[in-house]
């Protein structure tokens, strides 16, 4: 972790040939958050919502850094079993918690919630952005802020919304949509 209350902590993610998880490298994370904490300036009453969550490492650094109300999403059952473990291994030792991870598919479960101030979106790259971006916009608080990480080789994000703010980390991209 990058920062707050787990700064320090490593986080391990399962390996294998059939296990495709990226978890965002640190110096994303990091600006990421510093990003939103200008925005922002406090988390400490602000929801999170990760709709592609992998090893659960976005999730884990919203908690670490403040935010209380948190659920992390995840399709693929490996990914979703090691993230869990993850956080019930932080819940125990640090007595942490809230943060809600449930497995399924981000597009038809986030209909279920209310809406969130945070939405950071990191499916695999090969994904369409347009439906997922357009499905966050509709679960996004009025000041919300939509964080997407992508590949900047493929040409997969909309052309609308225009970000607010991007960032390049090598092959690594990241916009900042609003409402």
């Amino acid at each position: 972790m990058t920062g707050g209350l787990f700064k320090g902590r490593i986080i391990s993610t399962p390996k294998g040939e059939k296990f495709n998880v990226r978890p965002t490298l640190s110096k994303v994370r990091e600006s990421v958050f510093n990003i939103l904490y200008s925005y922002y300036g406090d988390f400490s009453n602000l929801s999170f919502l990760d709709m592609f969550a992998g090893s659960g490492i976005m999730a884990l650094e919203a908690y670490s850094r403040g935010f209380k109300n948190i659920t992390a999403i995840e399709n693929d059952s490996k990914a979703f079993c090691a993230a869990k473990k993850t956080f019930s291994l932080l819940d125990s030792s640090l007595s942490c918690g809230g943060i809600n991870i449930i497995k399924g598919d981000s597009l038809k479960i986030v209909s279920k919630f209310e809406k969130f101030d945070v939405i950071y979106i990191d499916p695999p790259w090969e994904f369409d952005y347009e439906p997922i971006i357009s499905c966050a916009l509709e679960k996004l608080t009025p000041n919300g802020i939509i964080v997407a990480e992508y590949d900047k080789k493929l040409s997969n994000l909309p052309s609308a919304p225009a970000p607010f703010k991007e960032k390049i980390y090598g092959r690594t991209g990241i916009n900042f949509y609003k409402k």
